[in-house]
């Protein structure tokens, strides 16, 4: 266990010292090249934008797989599919930051490296895969390997868009991502899946150096698509594993879940990134527009146009999503999945109702 915590503090400190100089020298390179995001009607930022610093935390998440693949308790070349997958993920998603792909031709290429990545997962030695077991959510246990390719498939996907779309403010994907990692480090080091906790510490140490330029005024960076697609991917493939290795999970037996509750505490994980897709998605189509069509009608937008700063908005939203989470953690002991799952949905629709509240009022908050 001490050898543990001290690799933990080497890592990241190590993870802050690397990303404080590949960002600073990203940001360098991205002035230079005129690296910036086209200006369209939804931006909340005027002047130039130097986005696609998402390939940055892909490079650093490469290079300490590859330094710690050494420890003989990590197993980081079970995980070299997911990670070249994810790099993959993070190069569309920079070529998007300032080629703008169809959302057809990006959705594409993004199921295929969902594919793969599930397929080789499928193999025994590794730890990911496929979803073929709720155990009991809805009643629902075993649902055979097609239904559960299809059912990952769609989880990669759906977070994949939900944590792309809250990419619109300054601090909001870094702290979200830093609270979501810290959740799941405490898990996966309690269960010893050393290497998911380990990857844990990189993306929150690498995501507390970007917040220092993401709110900078002389050296400010995005994380673009290259980012929150690649952030996105991992969330996907943490909650996969959160789900396929409930039964038996000592942090389940830690807390008596039920192991039926654990596909509700997966999404309530993401609640509000989910709430704002599936509430920007049914405007839209109510609208008679495109559900992928971008627009400002987004949670952060409607905050940010009532005068909040984008630092209280980005807290504000990220703890309402820890408030939730806690919530559903704590009443789920004594409720069915299907009960649950209606105290979820009612919590989301409370939400629903005071950001459409909030969006029709007249005068700024």
């Amino acid at each position: 266990m001490a050898t543990i915590n001290l690799l933990y503090i080497i890592t990241f400190f190590s993870v802050v010292f690397i990303a404080r100089f590949v960002f600073s020298r990203y940001y360098s390179v991205a002035k230079k090249y005129n690296l910036v995001k086209g200006y369209s009607n939804r931006s909340v930022h005027k002047g130039k934008v130097y986005t696609g610093a998402g390939l940055v935390l892909s490079f650093i998440l490469l290079l300490l797989a590859v330094g710690l693949n050494i420890v003989d308790f990590l197993f980081f070349e079970k995980l070299s599919p997911i990670i070249g997958a994810s790099i993959l993920v993070a190069i569309i998603g920079f070529y998007d930051d300032f080629r703008e792909l169809s959302a057809f031709q990006k959705y594409i290429v993004l199921t295929f490296l969902a594919v793969v990545t599930i397929i080789v997962g499928t193999d025994n030695s590794v730890d990911y895969g496929i979803i073929t077991n709720l155990n009991g959510f809805f009643g629902i246990n075993e649902i055979g390997y097609f239904s559960g390719f299809i059912f990952t498939c769609f989880i990669y996907l759906s977070i994949m868009n939900a944590i792309n779309l809250i990419d619109g403010i300054d601090g909001y994907i870094g702290i979200f991502a830093i609270i979501f990692f810290s959740w799941f480090f405490l898990m996966y080091h309690n269960d010893s899946f050393f290497t998911y906790s380990i990857i844990s510490i990189i993306f929150i140490a690498s995501m507390i150096v970007f917040l220092k330029h993401n709110f900078s005024r002389k050296e400010k960076l995005f994380v673009g698509d290259a980012g929150s697609l690649f952030i996105g991917f991992w969330m996907a493939n943490f909650l996969i594993l959160f789900i396929t290795s409930a039964d038996g999970a000592s942090f389940t037996n830690l807390f008596s879940i039920k192991l039926e509750n654990i596909p509700v505490l997966a999404i309530a994980s993401l609640n509000i990134p989910v709430l704002d897709t599936l509430r920007v998605m049914l405007v839209r189509l109510l609208n008679g527009k495109s559900m992928f069509r971008a627009d400002r009608n987004h949670i952060h937008h409607i905050l940010i146009d009532k005068g909040i700063s984008h630092l209280r908005v980005s807290l504000v939203l990220c703890l309402i999503n820890a408030f939730n989470l806690i919530v559903i953690f704590l009443l789920e002991s004594n409720f069915n999945s299907v009960e649950l799952t209606g105290i979820y949905i009612g919590i989301s629709l409370i939400w629903y109702g005071i950001f459409e509240y909030i969006k029709r009022k007249k005068y700024s908050i």
